[in-house]
């Protein structure tokens, strides 16, 4: 495990000294000195096939197989300039990133703009084939979905832009190294019944309004991501097409106070009823507080306030990733 941790940290080492700065930024255009063409899995094979053919024509003096080896290298070198000249002067621009609840995977929006029809584009993050584009003809916005849906904090590093076309036979690729953050808030969890006595008894300012137990119903809010859909208005679903949510009222504050230690079950439970708490007292328009182990969030509201606390629940004990 060692020797591999070592093998990794010297292949990111060189790298980054190969590729220096040129990669990073928010926009890349892609020419010269930011492609690279080299026989892809299957051009290894096409090439030592043509090797083999060009040897086996010599010592046979068979002119015929020297005419197929030579017409098999004819056809690598048009790969190659055909593939480069696919890739060369496309424009890739980052966008904005955004942030979701888990498991719904953070996304990226790129802006595609290609000088000329550009074939069979692939975007590669952490070794795996996130999207794949057949072909652009004219500036197209991209979103791309990362593969993170479990809760925590994620560094944004490495982009690889590959294109195998013509025939699989190059690949020509390049590098989109972004500096950005992006989030997996905690899921959605209703809290349960004794963790809302304990929270109820922590609310200021208002007097706790249950009735029997039970909730009354309040109003109808758009559903957003990560929102479980038990609680969605199907009645109004089919005769508007739009997916609306039932809220209950259950308290009268104007401000509430959340704290992870007033809440009961597991750390990963816990965080998520705070961001099924949190979230619902922003769609409420309620003031909030979070209290997090020793650190705490004064009372605000708003998406900024929304923001800041969820991304604190997301970063819990220290939950972050940097990927390659």
């Amino acid at each position: 495990m060692k020797k591999i941790y070592i093998l990794k940290k010297l292949k990111n080492t060189l790298m980054a000294f190969l590729l220096k700065d040129k990669h990073d930024g928010s926009e890349l255009v892609l020419k010269h000195n930011t492609i690279y063409v080299l026989p892809s899995k299957m051009g290894c094979g096409f090439l030592t096939i043509a090797i083999l053919n060009f040897i086996l024509g010599i010592n046979y003096q068979n002119n015929l197989i020297l005419a197929m080896a030579y017409l098999m290298f004819v056809v690598l070198v048009l790969a190659i300039l055909v593939g480069y000249s696919n890739m060369n002067g496309l424009t890739i621009q980052f966008k904005s990133a955004h942030s979701h609840y888990s498991p719904i995977s953070p996304q990226l929006d790129f802006v595609i703009n290609p000088k000329k029809d550009c074939q069979s584009l692939q975007f590669i993050y952490s070794q795996q084939t996130i999207l794949t584009q057949e072909i652009i003809k004219k500036r197209t916005r991209l979103t791309v979905s990362l593969p993170h849906a479990e809760r925590g904090r994620y560094a944004i590093k490495k982009f690889k832009i590959l294109s195998q076309y013509p025939f699989g036979l190059v690949s020509v690729w390049s590098y989109m190294n972004l500096k950005h953050t992006v989030f997996v808030y905690p899921e959605q969890l209703p809290p349960k019944a004794n963790s809302m006595n304990a929270i109820n008894s922590g609310t200021e300012k208002g007097n706790v309004k249950l009735r029997n137990g039970t909730d009354e119903f309040e109003f109808l809010a758009i559903h957003q991501q990560g929102m479980s859909l038990q609680r969605v208005s199907w009645k109004h679903y089919a005769k508007t097409q739009q997916l609306m949510i039932k809220e209950f009222e259950d308290l009268s504050a104007e401000q509430r106070a959340f704290d992870f230690a007033n809440l009961m079950g597991t750390t990963e439970s816990r965080l998520s009823q705070l961001s099924y708490l949190v979230t619902q007292a922003n769609v409420k328009g309620q003031a909030y507080s979070l209290k997090l182990d020793g650190k705490m969030f004064t009372y605000n509201k708003g998406t900024e306030h929304l923001t800041t606390c969820l991304e604190a629940l997301s970063c819990y004990g220290d939950t972050i990733e940097d990927t390659e």
